[in-house]
């Protein structure tokens, strides 16, 4: 049976896993350049690219504000601890547990450091900003349980109430005007603007709100003791930031950005308080649980009347973001004072959680759950692509993004001087330009509008940008700040429409529209145009957002996310007036209307909350099921054509109208998450996910009845053709009962490698409608022993044979029992004597038990030697060879290339990852990480050739190249990246990987100008796919640092071929007895793998 990796602490039962950090600060510089070898086109081929969305790390630090945004008198731009001048060293942040016998100050005078948040009630533990070279002093501290990175996460950034039948929960809690009394929403994001409407007190319509049933702070205070519940009018910061007197509707606001302000420093146009300069908390709080009747003017324009969700719940802002991203030990430090304040829902619309079991903040979330805390988070803006989608844990509600029925629309008319017109629709919320205006691109070269333009460069025309690389609104700036009157947005390809509140009157059109256009304009001379205003125009909802992230076969825990979905795009609500730079839009106006997962998770936050007021003794995980076993399934993809899957919407779009009255329910503890870490599908959750399907699976859900009476539910079952589901076809619950049933799974006919999901509907007999949707999905997969089966021939004639044969094989490097069973039917039976390699039962049924000895993995190793490459390092620039398209801060891009070997495997494609290493056999945007570990890792990516894995951005200069070159009869692959620059420092890094092409074991890396990694944090090395053997000749500061290739340092790579695992083979001989199609079916069962693997073959006995 396979064994769980051992865990390093335990707090009650949360469990993280140790990441032990080391730092040095130093620089080398140098490079050199040989000759001899020629470049061969045509030899590599690109394939897929994929771009991941940069959510786990800062944004590039901004500009320096312009005077357009209220510069300021010159503040310090950084306010930073008097106990740790980070100006004079690298500083990293770090989150420490430890047990009761460590102190928190003693950890910072031994490091030298600055505690910044001391954690007791999420953990034993604190945030410390520290010296690089420090970390391992803390980490080997007796006592020190455990050491997280303190990574930087990002935002993820009217008509919707009704869209998901919000009047309908408002009724039932005796209207607007009460719904979501009584319940208190904790907001983790960038702030409040306080003044605003949508969080007054009383409402618009006068209504005073009541007292909240807990006073912020008033059950104490966690990281750092006491501090403002009510933190505005730091004016010694910044004169803009009023006072302001918290309210029974903002009942409280924290300002907890406090590694923030230590690490990264403030702009002078943030504010040094819970006052909002980004305009992202603002929107998020607002749609969750604004006020209603809230009249909304967007850029001179009247809108209409906004509600939050839950319009009358009390809020709590947690300021836990910053202009360039948000620490998580500040998000720690604020989901423990939100436990503290009794919030009954936490809405974080930032990324992260993608490895929920060793991720600091998502270990918060569980015990908020644990504490009865309802937690929405959004999915991600990485779509559509598999896999892409964040916050996995099994504790939190983790919400797609997909369209209501309302959009903002504006239409484009072209006309050029020969007559010709052109009409396009695309998406604003600005005026239009009514009158006849020139249309033109911008200056050759510069397209996508990157740079704010100099003045007379344009004279009122409406100029032709292309989305990509900054903001979109930044873009409406640049052409104003030429000159421009109006600028048209177009997408490269199709990716959704948004509306900014942008500089200039501005239309955002499609991908296709785009092609369309831009084809126009190069037909034509003379154009001019015009467009409408944009308009609130009915549109067919429920499709999904491209930006949305996506599950998919590569999910590993027993449950799939994203949970569920909610509208996500053209969301208008709240705006900061004040924003710290020009990626905020105009100044000035109270509201936008925006896109993204973090507009989608409010609504989720807001309907808990309504199910909260509703059902006030229910746990997070009751109003969890609710909502999901309530949604509404009827959705379609981004392409408005084909129908979506659980992979896309989890269990469907929110629907209120019927959330509140589910009738059962289906939950699980924290706990039991905790102890099914390694397979959830056991775990008591309103979905099933079979990450590895072997055939046959059996699971089991509970229900629990919400009701007052006995109630009867029937089943119904919808699954694609080739796999059977079963359940107990009624469901009679008592009142207040509980009721088990299986949930059967037959996928043995679904070819292997292929996706299938399946949806169960438990239907109410009698009394109020009801009905209770379950999805299933499932990746058709052998499992750790495989199973092959084959019969030679199928087809034959009555009385005649065939002769069939069973092997099974360990995959994994333990040794493994298991049991192989092969039941033949009525058509077959075994030719007596016949059966080699298992024991015969009668004529009719084989079986054998017993082990396997476990496979041995390939071996890799990585060591420096001066003599490792032919050449060292050449500059394929200098050959000729082109620089790779599309590449970006946090994408890999895949290359068919000539076959070579490693580690005994032969591979035709490598994935190039802008992070500097590649993954032998090419990847998926899973393997992109910008965190460097030590190698060998189990955890992706794996198959990793790594000559100088940190955090590289391609984004901000340089390039990246592949070749293939050759030297006499000696081909080599080379990949490089040349100065490409630190994602934090900026310090520029040039170094390849040479691959050989005619014999095994010819892998090296060579080195131009680099330094010691952004920050110091650097892995040079390579693994195995397995992620079981390899080596690091450097890793953060531990081995030799590498250096230009001219000063003797190179690494070269070893491999030894693994040996596969031990094989059985079974043969036997069956006779045809009876005419007719058969199937033939082994299975194997083993306490190493969930389920029956299950392999069949098909033939036919025919007449004689």
């Amino acid at each position: 049976m396979f064994k769980a990796l051992k865990k390093r602490s335990v707090f009650g039962v949360f469990l993280f896993v140790v990441l032990v950090l080391a730092l040095v600060l130093s620089t080398t510089s140098l490079g050199l350049a040989q000759e001899g070898v020629q470049p061969d086109d045509g030899a590599v081929t690109q394939g897929d690219t994929y771009h991941v969305n940069t959510d786990d790390k800062g944004a590039p630090a901004p500009a320096a504000p312009v005077l357009a945004f209220g510069a300021q008198t010159a503040q310090a731009n950084q306010r930073t601890s008097e106990a740790l001048d980070v100006s004079e060293l690298e500083a990293v942040s770090i989150i420490v547990t430890f047990e009761n016998s460590v102190d928190a100050k003693q950890l910072e005078a031994l490091s030298g450091g600055k505690v910044v948040h001391s954690f007791s009630n999420v953990f034993n533990g604190a945030s410390l900003v520290l010296a690089g070279d420090k970390v391992d002093t803390v980490a080997n501290l007796r006592g020190v349980t455990g050491v997280y990175l303190d990574t930087v996460q990002q935002l993820d950034t009217d008509a919707s109430p009704e869209f998901i039948g919000a009047p309908a929960m408002w009724d039932s809690l005796g209207g607007q005007d009460n719904a979501g009394e009584g319940v208190i929403v904790g907001i983790l994001d960038s702030g409040i603007w306080p003044e605003h409407p949508s969080v007054s007190d009383p409402d618009p319509a006068g209504n005073a709100f009541p007292a909240p049933p807990t006073i912020p702070g008033s059950n104490g205070f966690g990281s750092g003791g006491p501090r403002s519940t009510c933190d505005f009018g730091d004016t010694a910061y910044n004169p803009a930031d009023d006072p302001f007197t918290c309210n029974n509707k903002l009942i409280g606001a924290y300002d907890f950005t406090d590694t923030y302000k230590v690490v990264r420093g403030l702009l002078p146009t943030e504010f040094d308080s819970a006052r909002d300069s980004n305009g992202h908390g603002s929107h998020t709080m607002t749609t969750s649980a604004g006020n209603g009747g809230v009249a909304a003017t967007l850029l001179g324009v009247d809108r209409g009347i906004v509600s939050g969700i839950a319009p009358r719940a009390h809020v709590i802002a947690y300021k836990v973001c910053g202009a360039t991203g948000c620490f998580q030990s500040d998000s720690v430090a604020a989901v423990e004072q939100a436990i503290l304040d009794d919030v009954d829902v936490i809405n974080f619309s930032i990324s992260g959680g993608e490895d929920p079991y060793a991720d600091a903040v998502e270990q918060a979330f569980a015990i908020a759950y644990d504490n009865g805390v309802f937690v929405a988070a959004s999915a991600g803006n990485s779509g559509p692509g598999p896999d892409t989608v964040a916050h996995r844990g099994p504790w939190t509600m983790t919400v797609g993004a997909s369209t209501s029925d309302r959009h903002f629309l504006s239409t484009l008319t072209l006309e050029a001087d020969n007559g010709d017109t052109l009409e396009l629709v695309g998406a604003s919320v600005t005026a239009g330009i009514s009158t006849a205006t020139d249309v033109i691109y911008p200056p050759a070269g510069s397209e996508l509008c990157l740079n704010p333009f100099a003045p007379g460069t344009f004279n009122g025309e409406i100029v032709l940008c292309q989305r990509g690389v900054i903001a979109r609104v930044s873009k409406s700036f640049n052409v104003a700040e030429g000159g421009a009157g109006g600028m048209v947005l177009y997408n490269p390809v199709n990716q959704g429409l948004a509306t900014d509140n942008h500089f200039i009157p501005s239309v955002h059109v499609d991908g296709d529209e785009g092609v369309i256009l831009n084809d126009f304009m190069a037909a034509h001379t003379g154009v001019t145009g015009t467009f409408t205003d944009g308009l609130a125009t009915a549109v067919p909802g429920d499709w999904m957002a491209s930006f949305s992230s996506r599950g998919g076969p590569g999910q590993t825990l027993g449950i799939s996310k994203p949970d569920i979905t909610a509208p996500g795009v053209q969301i208008l609500a709240a705006n900061t007036p004040m924003p710290e730079d020009q990626t905020g839009g105009q100044p000035g106006e109270l509201f936008q209307s925006i896109q993204g997962t973090s507009m989608s998770s409010p609504h989720i936050a807001g309907s808990a909350a309504l199910v909260a007021a509703l059902h006030p003794d229910w746990t997070p995980g009751q109003i969890k099921s609710a909502l999901m076993t309530t949604a509404n399934t009827n959705h379609m993809k981004e392409d408005g054509a084909t129908p979506a899957d659980p992979f896309d919407y989890g269990s469907g779009r929110v629907d209120l109208a019927t959330a509140g009255n589910p009738g059962l329910t289906i939950s699980d503890t924290t706990a039991n998450f905790v102890a099914l870490e390694n397979e959830l599908w056991h775990a008591n959750y309103p979905s099933l996910y079979v990450p590895v399907m072997p055939g046959v699976i059996t699971s089991e859900r509970t229900v629990h009845s919400e009701l007052n009476q006995t109630s009867v539910w029937r089943a119904y079952v919808d699954s694609p053709d080739d796999t059977i589901v079963v359940v107990s076809k009624y469901l009679v619950v008592q009142a207040g009962g509980d009721e088990t049933f299986d949930i059967y799974v037959d996928a043995k006919d679904v070819p292997l490698g292929e996706v299938r999901h399946a949806t169960v509907t438990y239907k109410r007999l009698g009394g109020a409608p009801m009905s209770l949707t379950f999805p299933i999905s499932f990746v058709r997969q052998q499992p750790a022993i495989t199973l092959e089966h084959s019969c030679d021939p199928l087809v034959f004639a009555k009385r005649d044979t065939t002769d069939c044969t069973i092997t099974i094989q360990n995959t994994t490097f333990e040794e493994q029992f298991g049991k192989v069973y092969d039941v033949l039917p009525r058509q077959l039976r075994l030719v007596r004597r016949s059966v080699d390699g298992a024991y015969a039962f009668g004529n009719k049924a084989i079986y054998v038990e017993g082990t396997l000895a476990g496979a041995e993995p390939p071996t890799v190793d990585a060591a420096v030697d001066p003599l490792a490459s032919a050449f060292g390092y050449f500059s394929l620039a200098s050959l000729g060879v082109s620089p790779i398209s599309g590449t970006s801060d946090e994408s890999i891009s895949n290359f068919n290339v000539p076959s070579f070997e490693f580690a005994g495997e032969i591979y035709s494609q490598i994935g190039i990852v802008s992070n500097g290493y590649i993954v032998v056999g090419g990847g998926t945007g899973a393997d992109v990480n910008f965190i460097n570990t030590d190698l060998p890792d189990a955890a992706p990516p794996n198959n990793v050739l790594a000559p100088f894995w940190t955090d590289l951005n391609p984004a901000d200069g340089g390039a990246m190249y592949i070749g293939v070159l050759s030297a006499g009869p000696d081909s080599w692959i080379v990949v490089e990246w040349e100065a490409i620059q630190n994602w934090g420092d900026s310090e520029p890094n040039t170094f390849q990987v040479w691959i050989g092409l005619n014999a095994p074991d010819d892998i090296s890396f060579v080195y131009a100008n680099v330094s010691d990694g952004d920050s110091g944090f650097l892995t040079v090395g390579a693994e195995n796919a397995f992620g079981n053997s390899g080596n690091s000749v450097y890793y953060n500061g531990v081995g030799t640092v590498p250096a230009p290739s001219a000063t003797g340092y190179e690494v070269d790579v070893f491999t030894v071929a693994g040996e596969p695992g031990e094989s059985h083979t079974i043969s036997f001989t069956a006779k045809g007895v009876r005419r007719g199609e058969w199937q033939n079916c082994a299975e194997v069962t083993s306490d190493s793998f969930f389920g029956i693997n299950t392999m069949c073959v098909n033939g036919e006995v025919t007449r004689p």
